[in-house]
């Protein structure tokens, strides 16, 4: 039996949850993690969102194999899309000890544990327990040794955008139970975290699946009320909304909340219409426009942040400019940028009219540029104010996250004792390459 382990996590906050979860579960097995980077058993929770994740997991992979390492797991996304691949390399290293574990066996520690000593010479696992395996919820007692705590309440996809290989590598959407949800969040607060980040694939999509089917509103207002309960003031952030997501029913809930952190991450993907329909995205620019507007009323300092994705098929100069002119008229003043990248089995992969590169890169570039200005205008429009923010380090300096996402850094006040993790109010003084310089003024109790 392995007796050491080293994860290596990719892609999305969801997999750093279930990365979390299985180190947790194979310490309770009697494994340790490996200190120095080598160990018996090396696992790695692949994302296949981008063709620039699935190479990186491929090189980390490949390394691995020159180790020789008694087992190599390949778990996440990846495993699925892109197994072939994966098999090929360990029959090239002729490695027989390589495992592949679908999305619903990753959680389970028997399946990293189990004795393959009859495995031939160069022969690797092809999803050997996807028959059998038992889903298991990501169950916690610690989110590690974090500063925030993410907690799941989803798993899988049902929207089918055209470019997304994600619906295919770990399902259609589900909701994880109200009452394990909220056991988790009564954990998390229990610990001392003063802050909870709600996650999932497709996070809006909570509880429609549920019998009898309930809503996200509904399950904020429950861990609002458990907050409450605990008699401490603890933060809740939102990963990810859809612009259509945004109901009279949420928009209530947002006049009303006193945890929910003025942050909102609405993916745009495209400025475009003719785009968007082309994407399978169930919204106009106008409705994206009219959301994040009506939102800006409310939370006037709040970061509106969103997902681009740059140069999809059939993109046309004019279809670019009126994404350009989207971001530029709107609230947001944070992008993740996505040069796109073809996913093999999806719709978008069919599409003629490649964008080149070169035009991509153009693009993106552009769009950086333009979101760099904005970002910069709104850090100024925070200077002199005050706001909660969530200790990330206490050494050299201070380092700090506030509730409206933004990263700073301030000395070390001298009548305080802060740890990670702490709640304190801060006063942003100055900017410097997009980070705000800060005054600790207290700590939150």
């Amino acid at each position: 039996m392995v007796k050491t382990f080293f994860l290596k996590t990719l892609g999305c906050k969801v997999n750093q949850v279930e990365s979390a979860c299985l180190a947790e579960r194979l310490q309770e097995k009697g494994l340790s993690i490996a200190k120095n980077g080598r160990a018996e058993l090396y696992i790695l929770n692949s994302c296949a969102v981008t063709e620039r994740a699935v190479t990186e997991g491929k090189k980390l992979v490949k390394s691995w194999l020159k180790e020789k390492p008694k087992r190599i797991v390949i778990t996440g996304c990846a495993a699925i899309s892109h197994k072939e691949d994966f098999l090929r390399l360990a029959q090239e290293a002729n490695y027989p000890g390589l495992i592949l574990l679908e999305q619903k066996a990753k959680l389970n520690p028997k399946y990293y544990l189990e004795d393959f000593s009859w495995l031939k010479e160069g022969e690797a696992l092809d999803n050997l327990f996807s028959e059998d395996a038992e889903e298991f919820l990501p169950f916690l007692s610690r989110f590690g040794e974090k500063s925030r705590a993410f907690l799941k309440v989803q798993d899988g996809c049902s929207s089918f955008c055209s470019y997304c290989i994600v619906p295919f590598t770990r399902g259609p959407s589900r909701s994880l139970p109200e009452e394990y949800i909220l056991k988790q969040a009564q954990i998390y607060i229990e610990q001392g975290y003063r802050e909870i980040v709600i996650t999932g694939i497709h996070v809006g999509m909570w509880g429609r699946d549920l019998s009898p089917t309930k809503s996200l509103v509904n399950l904020l207002a429950q861990l609002e009320k458990l907050i409450e309960k605990s008699g401490r003031k603890v933060l809740l952030r939102l990963t990810s909304l859809e612009a259509t997501e945004f109901n009279e029913e949420f928009f209530k809930y947002l006049e009303e909340s006193r945890y929910l952190c003025p942050h909102f991450h609405i993916p745009l993907q495209s400025g475009s219409n003719r785009i968007l329909k082309l994407m399978n995205r169930h919204y106009t620019k106008e409705l994206y426009l009219k959301t994040l507007f009506r939102l800006q009323e409310r939370f006037p300092l709040a970061t509106f942040g969103a997902d681009v994705i740059v140069g999809f098929p059939e993109e046309r100069e004019e279809d670019f400019l009126e994404t350009l002119n989207t971001v530029w008229e709107s609230p947001l003043n944070w992008l993740h940028l996505f040069p796109y990248s073809e996913r093999p089995g999806t719709v978008a992969a069919k599409l003629p009219h490649k964008v080149p590169e070169k035009i991509k890169k153009h693009r993106v570039n552009k769009l950086r540029r333009l979101i760099a200005q904005k970002r910069e205008a709104f850090l100024q429009r925070l200077l002199g104010k005050e706001f909660l923010a969530i200790v990330e380090k206490v050494e050299p300096e201070i380092s700090f996250l506030t509730e409206n996402y933004v990263e700073g850094i301030a000395l070390k006040p001298d009548h305080l004792n802060l740890s990670q993790g702490d709640l304190v109010r801060v006063r942003l003084k100055e900017v410097k390459k997009g980070k705000g310089i800060g005054e600790i003024l207290g700590k939150i109790p």
